[in-house]
């Protein structure tokens, strides 16, 4: 815990605009107790499969052995019962046999482990905020269990594989700073450097933005990882809900009514009930699926685990499928099921993402 007399500094500190409200970030954010295979997407679901994200036949009648993941450090193998608050999205979490909470080796990224399992995708009924591209609503099949970013990749995240930091809203470490307006108050260097030191403030708060669809493609090509489909998204936010939100829409996002101008640290909102960060709000996020007009109608008679490819011309046309609103946009935008197609080159402070990997897929040689 940080010493209360430093917090009290850094208070000061903050209100003389030294320091941002965002670094007093004196504990882990995370309260609870530590302890792509695509296919065609015209394929239609098998008719046995049950709905609403319940188990996919025989797959999910026993619980599998304890797997081993080369790739991550286990965390937590059992779902914590306080995060993720369905009983049967725990029970399917056990019965693959993988660990709930995992770290990603390489790039420190904190997944967690979503089942597989079948939900109806696109514009939910009664919502009268759907837009066009998000009908008609679909049956989509998820068939196999992945692992998702349990936020938005970080700044620091982002750093430690790229090396640069490209994002409009970063946060600087304070340190020289503070060491001298503690020393001008008549505390010694020896005992500021050792304030400051044992301090903990967190610079990796904020979420990294100003980044392409190409970016991240070159990040997660370096770190071993994917972006989310489109659908695995979606099926991720909802969290067995079928509402345009998993909560009421202040609680759980930033928007343009209370971000004030800004994006803000990962994990200040509640999370869903897989408990993932920030699906609803504060960056755009990029997914793997290309922009394709009237993909939905092609869906209608349900799909396992499509993904949308459109035919290449100039990379300038390429347009790629972001999800959950943004900061920037007001609170009617921000629901489980809004959409929009960006160029792959675009790069501006509304967009930012989160990693996916398959389970199974082999350590990465990036990793030490």
């Amino acid at each position: 815990m940080a010493n209360p007399n430093f917090v009290g500094v850094l208070s000061g500190l903050a209100a003389a605009g030294i320091v941002s409200a965002a670094m007093l970030w004196t504990e882990n954010v995370f309260s609870e107790p530590s302890a792509l295979t695509q296919s065609n997407s015209e394929s239609k679901a098998p008719s046995d499969q049950s709905v609403n994200g319940n188990p996919i036949g025989a797959q999910s009648a026993t619980i599998s052995k304890p797997v081993t993941l080369v790739w991550a450090n286990i965390l937590e193998q059992e779902p914590n019962p306080q995060v993720v608050t369905d009983t049967d999205l725990r029970k399917r979490i056990q019965e693959t046999g993988l660990p709930w909470r995992v770290q990603d080796k390489v790039s420190g990224i904190e997944m967690l482990l979503v089942p597989q399992g079948k939900f109806e995708m696109g514009m939910i009924s009664g919502d009268t905020d759907a837009l066009a591209n998000e009908k008609p609503d679909h049956s989509v099949t998820i068939s196999k269990p992945f692992y998702l970013g349990r936020t938005e990749v970080t700044q620091g995240q982002w750093f430690k594989v790229m090396k640069e930091n490209p994002s409009n809203f970063k946060v600087q470490n304070p340190r020289a700073a503070m060491i001298d307006v503690l020393m001008k108050q008549g505390i010694t260097k020896e005992d500021a450097l050792s304030m400051t030191a044992s301090a903990s403030i967190k610079i990796d708060a904020l979420p990294v933005e100003k980044v392409s669809w190409e970016d991240c493609q070159l990040f997660c090509a370096m770190a071993g990882l994917h972006l989310p489909t489109e659908a695995q998204w979606e099926y991720a936010c909802r969290a067995g809900v079928s509402a345009p939100r998993y909560g009421e829409v202040n609680d759980i996002a930033w928007h343009e009514g209370n971000a004030n101008g800004e994006t803000k640290q990962v994990a200040q909102k509640l999370p869903n009930a897989l408990g993932f960060y920030d699906m609803i709000g504060n960056l755009w996020e990029w997914t793997s699926d290309m922009y394709v007009p009237g993909f939905y109608a092609t869906c209608k008679d349900g799909v396992i685990d499509p993904c949308a490819v459109a035919v290449k011309s100039t990379p300038e046309a390429l347009r790629y499928v972001v999800r959950g609103s943004s900061w920037g946009r007001n609170a009617s935008t921000c629901r489980a099921t809004v959409r929009a197609g960006i160029v792959g080159t675009e790069q501006n402070r509304f967009f930012g993402f989160r990693v996916a990997r398959d389970p199974s897929q082999p350590e990465s040689r990036k990793n030490n």
